[in-house]
């Protein structure tokens, strides 16, 4: 009987080997590379605005208040971050499609 990690380890072998597997040009391995770094400074960008805004948002409102609005925030911001790296995987499917 085989482990689940064996199993998983099949699995992506198998992966690998079928016909949807491309292999990257030098180019594009590092147009994914500069892209991802691109959208992760990106999110970091927006993340360290929206702390900060978090940040002046307690000082000046009650903490019941902001805790009433925590969720929203929550929400919003994990849009945001879905939205940026929705972009961001858009772009590395358009580059790795190229080689297609």
């Amino acid at each position: 009987m085989k482990s689940a990690i064996e199993l998983a380890m099949e699995k992506a072998d198998g992966a690998v080997d079928g016909d949807d597997y491309v292999k990257l040009t030098p180019e594009q391995v590092q147009a994914i590379d500069q892209v991802t770094k691109e959208y992760e400074a990106k999110w970091a960008e927006q993340e360290i605005m929206i702390k900060g805004k978090l940040e002046k948002m307690q000082q000046e409102v009650d903490p019941q208040t902001m805790a009433e609005h925590q969720r929203q925030f929550q929400n919003e911001i994990s849009q945001l971050r879905e939205q940026i790296f929705a972009e961001r995987d858009t772009k590395i499917e358009k580059i790795r499609q190229q080689a297609a």
